[in-house]
Parts: structure tokens; sequence; C-alpha cells
């Protein structure tokens, strides 16, 4: 079967049949039943399970033969014994592609890797297309489509795709940064890929209009000469953002016991991916981070950083963690520093950089603040600049007196008005707190707005220096230089 046929049947399908659907609390087919309602999805959905009883309100069927409409797409919620005789049940409905949930195959023995072809044979006998085993599903935010065991309430739309050898892991990540409003509009778990794998989706999410930047969880790379020739060619047009999983001899280990993956050095990783295009995510916490940044904000085409903090010591710790990582912290120019001492920096206060804008008083006026932050990222003596520690803590309750209520519009507009130099002068902005959303209003409230406040200092240090990295190895286009 050809490779590159379409897979849009995974991501958009007209109708979902889900085999083994329940209301069983916290089961499987319960779980994929529920996000599937959960969202107003314009397509049919048939609950199937051997009772035949109804699933959340809807008429269930004893056998996917049974369903009287066409079938794109089955769900296998089922034991691994019966996926067999379901997958050729599926072909007399003419289904198209199977997402296979049911673990138990190739992540286990020698015995379910074989197994795992002869399904692949099977259902390609009668033109089916299988994703899975030992997946958590799929979903598609555009087309309002979630078959996948995820936290929907914590998803969010946006341009980014993401392709994950891993499930759990990585809905973590989505939810754990639903706060800042990061995301993928389109996520595929491949799972223990015995037909369908990263490298089908990279390409397929490469051609998808919908798309602007990929992000890749990847334990292995099952046929490396295909991976390259379509990385080059995705990489051309659109981010791609990778993380690479199984890099010890111990990870090794752990990737082929979950995915039936076998995972290759971290060397020759390395160079596969920047060879192709591809930048790395030195963490699994900063790949969405990583590639909301390098999709969202100006190109960093410099190394030189400025540092405006309310104190003194992030300033010192921010500067180490900067320049730890590759980027200069440069001290300002004499005539830089009098103009910002002429817009009301005392002069007792270090405008040398870090700027201590905390040294103006409590509460520097918003109009003082953005002024600084324009002046120096205007002035080509850096190519960006973060701004630190904006954002008291305490939050807003309805019976509770908010201490902080007079100065909280103050550092919302602080916050906005420093974020706006971004959009005006075309160079990064990053601001930091290390609050969280839970603890100061002021960051729950921008973060709402999808203004992403970072609360880890190393975090913006790597940020930046992978935007560096981006920019200076793939040219002014932000794109993989031809090979």
């Amino acid at each position: 079967m050809e490779k590159g046929s379409d897979l849009n049947v995974f991501l958009n399908p007209k109708s979902v049949a889900v085999i083994g659907a329940s209301q069983k609390p916290k089961s499987w087919g319960s779980a994929i039943m529920e996000d599937l309602l959960s969202r107003p999805y314009s397509g049919k959905v048939y609950p199937v399970n051997v009772n035949g009883k109804s699933v959340y309100d809807l008429p269930a069927f004893k056998d996917v033969r049974e369903i009287k409409g066409p079938v794109d797409l089955a769900i296998f919620i089922i034991p691994e014994q019966a996926v067999e005789e379901t997958i050729t049940a599926c072909s007399q409905k003419q289904v198209k592609g199977i997402i296979i949930v049911t673990s138990g195959f190739g992540e286990i023995s020698e015995t379910g890797i074989a197994r795992e072809r002869s399904l692949v044979k099977l259902a390609h006998s009668y033109g089916i297309r299988l994703l899975g085993p030992n997946v958590s599903g799929v979903y598609n935010l555009h087309a309002d489509f979630v078959a996948a065991r995820t936290r929907t309430k914590q998803i969010r739309r946006t341009a980014l795709a993401a392709i994950s050898q891993g499930g759990f892991a990585f809905h973590d990540l989505l939810a754990s940064g639903s706060h800042r409003n990061t995301g993928v509009g389109k996520f595929v778990h491949t799972g223990n890929e015995c037909d369908l794998t990263v490298t089908d989706f990279l390409e397929h999410f490469g051609q998808d209009p919908d798309v602007k930047g990929i992000v890749l969880y990847i334990e292995t790379i099952r046929d490396g000469r295909r991976f390259i020739k379509v990385a080059r060619q995705v990489t051309k047009e659109k981010l791609v953002v990778a993380y690479k999983a199984g890099r010890t001899p111990g990870g090794a280990r752990a990737a082929q016991s979950h995915t039936a993956a076998l995972a290759g050095t971290t060397e020759i990783y390395k160079a596969l991916l920047h060879q192709v295009g591809i930048i790395g995510s030195p963490t699994m916490e900063l790949l969405l981070p990583l590639g909301h940044a390098l999709l969202e904000r100006p190109p960093m085409q410099g190394n030189k950083v400025a540092i405006v903090t309310m104190g003194g010591s992030w300033g010192v710790t921010l500067t180490d963690f900067v320049e730890e990582n590759g980027l200069l912290v440069p001290e300002l120019s004499l005539n830089l520093q009098k103009r910002l001492t002429s817009l009301g920096m005392p002069r007792r206060a270090s405008t040398r950089n870090p700027i201590d804008i905390g040294a103006i008083g409590q509460f520097p006026s918003v109009d003082t603040v953005v002024s600084i932050g324009r002046e120096v990222l205007s002035s080509g003596e850096v190519d960006a600049i973060i701004l630190h520690g904006v954002g008291l803590p305490g939050i807003v309750k309805e019976d509770v007196l908010f201490t902080n209520q007079p100065f909280l519009e103050l550092e919302k507009r602080m916050i906005l008005g420093f974020n706006s130099l971004e959009t005006e002068i075309k160079r990064p902005v990053l601001i930091g707190n290390h609050s969280s959303p839970w603890e100061s209003q002021a960051i729950f409230d921008m973060n709402q707005l999808g203004i992403r406040i970072y609360q880890r200092i190393d975090e913006i240090a790597q940020l930046l220096s992978l935007m560096y990295k981006y920019w200076k190895d793939w040219g002014r286009k932000g794109l993989p230089p031809s090979t």
C-alpha cells in the first residue's frame, strides 16, 4: 500500500465507530466516548459493544456491520485477541482507517511484533490503514473532533500540530501548558507504529494548511532514509521541533518496553535532526514553549540580550543563565545609559545591563518602564529583551479583600505595554515572574490574554538561546539551508 495515501480519515472523518464503547467510569471506552461528545463534532458517532445497549444516549450496535450508514474510521478498544476478526468485520463496512487503542503487542514480546506484521498484512489486503497499537488516540480541534483520552477542557487550538510516539506524558504537557494558552490544534499518538509512523503524519501535516509548525516526541525512527527525505521537504516550508527520548541505555530499554522502539545514540539523532532542519528541544517540558516561541515571535537575529528587572538578584541570576546558554548580556553604551537616566532612572540605579527598575520605587510608572524597554530594544545594541518580576503575589477572591487591588491594573498595563514592543520593534520580548498564575492575579490575567509569562529563568534563557540557534543555523528566512 502506498505510504503517501490520504490520512485525513484519522483527523477529519465523516463518521466514526467506537468498538468497545462503554459508560463504565474511568474505562477507555467511556473516556473516548466522552471526548468525542464533548465538542460539536459534525460527524456521526456509532458506539459498538457486545451488549448493544445505548451509550451516552446514543443507540449502540453489537457489531460494526449492523450500522446502517457508512463508517470512515473505527477505534478499537477491545481485547487484543479480538483484533483480527474485528478488522475483517470493518472491511465489510469499507472502513478506511482503524485506530487500535488496544495494547499487548510489540511492546511486550517478539511474538507481539510478529503479530503486528500480520495485522498490517491483513488490513492492507482490505485497503485499510492502521494507527497503533497501544495509542491514546487523536484529535483535531479545527474540526471539533477529539478521539483521545485527553483532558478535553485543557487543550487549546493553535497552529501547531503534534506527533507523539508516547501518549500520557504529552497529554500532561498539554494540560499543564493550558494556563499559558499553549497547545496544539491537531494531535496524533502513533504508539507502536505497526503501519503508520511519525514520518507519515509529518508528511501529512507538511501539506496541511491549518498547520504552521509541528512538534515531535520521538523514541525511534523506523525508516531513516524516508524520514530524512520527508523532513527535508517539510522543513523548507514549516517549523519542526523535536524531543528525542531514549538517549541513554536505560532510556532506550524503557522505550523498547514502551512502544517497541529501538532507540539510537544521542549523537546520531542530533546530527540527523540538524541535517534535515529540525531543531531539537533539550527537555520534554520545553517542547511546546519552544514550538510557540519559534512560530510566533520575531526572529532572534543576534546573541545580545537586555534584562530589565524589579530586583537586582534576579538580574544577576538571569545573566548567569543567559550567558551559560551561549548568549551575551552586554554592558550598554554610555550614551544609552544616559538616555535611560533621562527617562526617569535614578542615578543610584543600575543602567549598565541588567537594568534595575525596582530602584525607581516599588511601583514605577507604566510609561517609564515601557519607555525604558523601547529605548533599549530599538537602540540596536541588543537583539532581545527580558522583563522580569512584574506581577505581585495575590489572587482576587470575591469574598476576600484584595489588598493589592490598586496596583493590579497598573501591573497589567505595564506587562501589556512592554509586550507590545515585540510587535512594534520586531525583536523578541520575553516576560518572566517567579510567581505562577495561581499565585499572582496579574500573571493569571495576562496568560488568559495569550501573553505567556515564564516562571523559570532557565526556560527563558534556553528559549532565547534556541531561537538564536534556529535563526543562525537556517538563514534569514528561518528555514533550513538547501542541501
